[in-house]
């Protein structure tokens, strides 16, 4: 029976080809789509190419075609007799098989995949970033849409609360690479190449069943033709699309009661640690604490403070010789300037802004701040976060640290928040309670690589790589005695993420998380941002970056934004000030000359009001 899926393509501003005849298609030509019933092993997606080849690509696009089908090949090598499935993910049960591991049982409580049994093939040929639009006709009306899904839905979630979404894996086997040009003054160049790019374009949550109702997520008119949004690089590839229809269980009453309760417990007392914490926090802080004590010839902390910062999970602390010296005005009157970092999830100061600080501290005595020097004049703060706690949570220790032990009674001043990634974000919604709080100062925080329109990194890797958790947890299990503390941490912490398992302060920032935070507020005044659109630099080869490759290609993220965060989401419209940092990597901004440019320049205009600049 023919599967009742299809999908229809639309490039926004981009080429197709035409044939042997010329390079590209005529405008407003449909793109070339070949739909297959079934999934695709290795062998037939080859056999496949080579019998379109020919009419999908002219002949000036022959040694690109050539990479194209090495990567076909090399993947037909790596499979066993092509009985693989080209798409990643793990393969579904075979009758008789172990029990799954807890984590992949877990994992199955919450999602339920179906894959649709309907994958579809087109040629790419691209000369420029334009969105890939992929709209999933799953029904003829609402009505057959929900009967259909319903019929996929799992037996034992028939009484239950489940969000239905979709998804699209995009997988491209490039052959030409398109190198973005960094002035912006000349045309792309294309270079040869042979690898796989892997993504995942995701619709916005369809609908919603609850004890056998159905509660529409989108305008019904809509919903029977999701649309699905991917960015993907310039260059010449193949493009295999495969849709996943993902169906996650939502937490019941039960559950939010017993959340409730815990939350009461802590407020009368109760030790007992039910709040999810980062393994990784006290290993981190201890190592950066020494690392700034030399640098600033200031004092360790005590056991007793480093004990204190662990069980709260915050700490703020000087990162300036000025703020060294700095104690809190006891009366008012008095004018300052403070700049304040906020690093990202499961990072530091130390690590966010590394590109700035010495690596050997015992260099800093001529200055700390080698990339940005006019810190070193001003009193700079560093707020050292769990990141594994809820972003409110977060902004509330800072607002409560900045109180205690920098403002004090001022009752005027400026204050900057720098921030980065997931920092940006407690940066955001802490912008109004400081306003409030402080209302004669100006209040600004500048942040880049920052969620404030959410990502959905942590949801996308998890998914599409929920079956390794499994094999990690089973490795982590057997090499316990040879691994130490902190390898076994950390690979705690990534079986986590593989098996779907998020923490509170990473859910926050989904767009779920920060919709339910914003609560459809404006943008807080003199919030700054700057988002970036992930490429390689060039002339340097893919292979040789292997990070970047793990990230964009292999994680799904592909050209989305800077590598983990939507560039739509980092720098998003709205703002009145709002950079465009691209190609920076992620955790490239601070070592971006431009980007580095721009954030001196409007820290000069910030600090300047209150005579600081």
């Amino acid at each position: 029976m023919a599967c009742a899926v299809d999908l229809e393509f639309e490039l926004d501003g981009d080429v197709w080809p035409q044939g042997p005849s010329g390079l590209h298609a005529k405008a407003g030509r449909r793109p070339i789509v070949q739909r297959v019933e079934g999934r695709l092993n290795a062998r037939e997606l080859l056999d496949r190419f080579r019998a379109v080849r020919d009419q999908w690509y002219s002949p000036q696009l022959a040694r690109f075609v050539e990479g194209i089908e090495r990567q076909l090949e090399h993947e037909l090598r790596m499979s066993q007799d092509g009985e693989r499935l080209a798409a990643s993910g793990p393969a579904p049960a075979s009758p008789g098989a172990p029990s799954p591991a807890p984590q992949a049982a877990a994992l199955t409580q919450r999602l339920h995949l179906w894959h649709p049994d309907v994958w579809w093939m087109a040629p790419l040929v691209r000369r420029q970033d334009t969105p890939l639009n992929m709209r999933l006709p799953l029904a003829d009306n609402a009505q057959a849409l929900v009967q259909e899904l319903a019929e996929q839905l799992p037996a034992a979630w028939r009484r239950r609360r489940v969000t239905v979404q979709l998804e699209v894996e995009t997988h491209v086997y490039w052959g030409g690479c398109g190198l973005r040009d960094p002035d912006g003054d000349g045309p792309e160049i294309w270079s040869p190449c042979s690898f796989r790019g892997d993504g995942v374009g995701a619709s916005e949550d369809i609908l919603q069943f609850k004890r056998g109702k159905v509660r529409w997520l989108v305008p019904v008119e809509e919903a029977a033709a999701v649309r699905v949004r991917r960015t993907l690089r310039p260059g010449v590839g193949l493009l295999v699309a495969v849709p996943i229809i993902s169906f996650e269980r939502q937490e019941g009453s039960i559950g939010w009661c017993l959340r409730l309760a815990q939350r009461l417990l802590r407020r009368l007392g109760w030790k007992r640690p039910w709040v999810d914490r980062d393994p990784t926090f006290e290993r981190r802080l201890r190592s950066d604490e020494a690392y700034w004590a030399q640098a600033l010839g200031m004092p360790l902390p005590t056991e007793a403070e480093l004990a204190q910062a662990v069980k709260t999970g915050a700490r703020l602390a000087p990162a300036s010789r000025p703020a060294t010296a700095h104690r809190p005005p006891a009366q008012a009157g008095v004018t300052m300037a403070h700049v304040v970092l906020l690093h990202g999830g499961l990072t530091s100061a130390r690590s966010s802004w590394a590109a700035w600080l010495p690596e050997d501290p015992s260099a800093a005595s001529a200055g700390l701040w080698r990339g940005l020097p006019m810190l070193d004049g001003h009193c700079v703060w560093r707020f050292e976060h769990d990141t594994f706690l809820r972003v409110a949570r977060n902004v509330d220790q800072l607002v409560d640290a900045l109180e205690r032990q920098v403002l004090g009674a001022a009752e005027r001043g400026t204050l900057v928040l720098l921030a980065h990634s997931r920092g940006g974000n407690v940066a955001r919604f802490a912008l109004p309670r400081l306003r409030q709080r402080w209302p004669q100062w100006t209040i600004c925080a500048l942040t880049a690589g920052s969620p404030h329109l959410g990502t959905m990194v942590f949801r996308q890797i998890g998914r599409r790589w929920a079956g390794l958790s499994v094999l990690l947890g089973v490795f982590r299990d057997v090499a316990s005695d040879v691994l130490d503390a902190r390898q076994n941490t950390d690979l705690l912490i990534l079986e986590r993420a593989l098996a779907y398992d998020i923490p509170p302060g990473f859910k926050d920032v989904e767009p779920s998380g920060v919709a339910r935070m914003a609560k459809d507020q404006s943008w807080p005044e003199g919030l700054i941002a700057w988002g970036s659109q992930w490429a390689p630099e060039r002339g340097l080869p893919l292979d040789g970056r292997f990070w970047h490759r793990l990230v964009e290609d292999l994680g799904g993220l592909e050209a989305d934004g800077d590598g983990i965060v939507p560039l739509h989401s980092s720098a998003p419209q709205g703002l009145p000030e709002v950079y465009d940092a691209s190609p920076v990597f992620h955790t490239g901004y601070f070592a971006h000359p431009p980007t580095v440019a721009q954030i001196r320049a409007a820290l000069q205009r910030a600090l300047s009001v209150a005579g600081g600049g």
